[in-house]
């Protein structure tokens, strides 16, 4: 009996190709699509604007941030003197309602890197991700006017991070958000105040500083907001599979991604 080394190689693959898939199809059905309030893929590859690739069409407007490789595909290097993002229309999920904010963020400088804003410069109004410098090192922060909470680890080191900060259902107060670096869960540092964003106001902005903070000096990559509270197995499976891949909805794109990554390995 012959052995068919072409036939048991195409059986082989095609079954990694189907794990693959059934894999991405349940991650995928881990995320309500009708929760993604913005998600920037920010593959373009050229131009001033990133593609708002939920339901809601919220394309955002580039200032000087260039494209560059990022994790997945091309992501955005921002120059940290004046480069911005703007979320057009788009005035950010307010009072004190559940959401999360997840991204791919890559820098060697330390600083206060002013990430994700929304809301008013006020106490409770505001809401605002960005770094807390602490030596050589910079955590991840969310704060509001008075009130903070930031992590442990570095995510000023060079390397790639993936960040995400959610604010459970039924929270009333800052430190109440869960934030997450690579997956871990940080301690929570910082002065407890009461939640009560604005997001009628002030337009979502991706770089820009605050007043006495600093302008984003790095890179970012696949960010998007949701109007719920992602568990840590959602935002693993987006961060190991790409947003694209975790919350697409076309098979097809589910199909190339998965057969890209046969071929790649």
């Amino acid at each position: 009996m012959k052995y068919n080394l072409h036939g048991s190689l195409i059986v082989y693959f095609s079954l990694i190709l189907f794990t693959i898939v059934a894999v991405n199809f349940t991650h995928a059905a881990l995320i309500d699509l009708d929760t993604v309030e913005v998600l920037y893929l920010f593959d373009e590859g050229k131009g001033e604007v990133a593609v708002d690739n939920s339901p809601n069409g919220r394309d955002g407007a580039i200032t000087g941030a260039k494209y560059t490789e990022g994790v997945f595909g091309t992501g955005l290097e921002y120059d940290g003197v004046d480069d911005n993002l703007v979320v057009t229309g788009y005035a950010g999920i307010g009072g004190a309602e559940p959401r999360t904010v997840l991204f791919w963020f890559k820098s060697s400088g330390t600083r206060d890197h002013s990430l994700v804003k929304w809301g008013t410069n006020t106490t409770s109004k505001k809401y605002y991700v960005r770094t807390h410098p602490s030596g050589d090192k910079c955590f991840l922060r969310i704060e509001v006017s008075g009130g903070q909470n930031y992590g442990n680890d570095d995510i000023c080191d060079g390397e790639w991070h993936h960040c995400a900060l959610v604010f459970p259902d039924g929270a009333d107060s800052v430190k109440d958000h869960d934030l997450y670096v690579d997956g871990v869960l940080q301690d929570k540092v910082g002065n407890d105040v009461a939640m009560d964003t604005d997001g009628d106001i002030q337009e979502i902005n991706i770089g820009a500083r605050l007043t006495g903070h600093k302008f984003l000096f790095g890179y970012l990559d696949e960010l998007a907001i949701f109007s719920t509270d992602l568990d840590v197995d959602q935002i693993n499976a987006l961060r190991e599979d790409g947003l694209q891949t975790a919350a697409s909805v076309d098979p097809q794109a589910k199909l190339a991604t998965s057969w890209a990554r046969i071929k790649r390995y």
